[in-house]
């Protein structure tokens, strides 16, 4: 009377195993929909980045906007990644806080891109939380961790990847910073007598 009936076992086993089945399928074809939608907003800061080198029309709006929207996917990746790697608390924890870290970074290079007000009070908050957020990913990676877990997907693409994209982004502001510097004083030398002692007007004056 108090044997389990195997006949139910055989019965309730496929269900389970079919539903978890279906769940696990629309988790994955959910964060490969989401890793679409990370790749294209990294293609249109991307293009953003190009118009703002070439000082082509629409160069702010379009940075700004497809940097923002990047920002607003990885705050979301932030909830995610409890979601879909909430068997492993570690990495989940280390998703969350890459991706907290890495959506204040977009935010940062907004600012100091378009050299808005607030720029060096976003840099001093994003700064240390960005170092620490790295030395974990790096403690992660030296322990060999990420070599014997099923997530080295979500790892690579929504961990490390953003990282890396944050790196060539702020590369690029150091290289357009000093592409203007060495422009500002090469003109300087070029500039009429009435702009001496005015950067601002022989800026405006060589459209720097």
């Amino acid at each position: 009377m108090g044997s389990p009936n195997p006949m139910k076992q055989l019965v309730l086993a496929p269900d389970k195993q079919s539903f978890k089945s279906a769940i696990n399928t629309k988790l994955a074809l959910f964060l490969d929909a989401f890793r679409s939608a990370l790749f294209l907003t990294g293609m249109l800061v991307l293009v953003g980045l190009l118009l703002k080198f070439t000082h082509l029309p629409g160069e702010q709006v379009v940075f700004v906007v497809a940097m923002s929207f990047l920002a607003f996917l990885f705050l979301l990746q932030t909830g995610l990644s409890f979601v879909f790697v909430f068997a492993h608390v570690k990495l989940a924890f280390l998703g969350a806080f890459s991706s907290l870290s890495v959506a204040l970074s977009c935010m940062t290079l907004v600012f100091v891109y378009e050299d808005w007000w607030g720029t060096y009070l976003m840099v001093l908050l994003t700064g240390p939380l960005l170092f620490i957020s790295l030395l974990i990913l790096g403690g992660y990676f030296l322990s060999g961790e990420h070599r014997h877990t099923t997530h080295r997907k979500f790892i690579y693409i929504n961990i490390l990847l953003p990282y890396l994209f944050i790196f060539l982004l702020w590369l690029a502001f150091i290289i357009r910073h000093e592409v203007r510097e060495n422009r500002e004083r090469r003109v300087v030398w070029q500039a009429p007598l009435g702009f001496a002692g005015n950067p601002e007007k022989f800026t405006r004056y060589f459209n720097l």
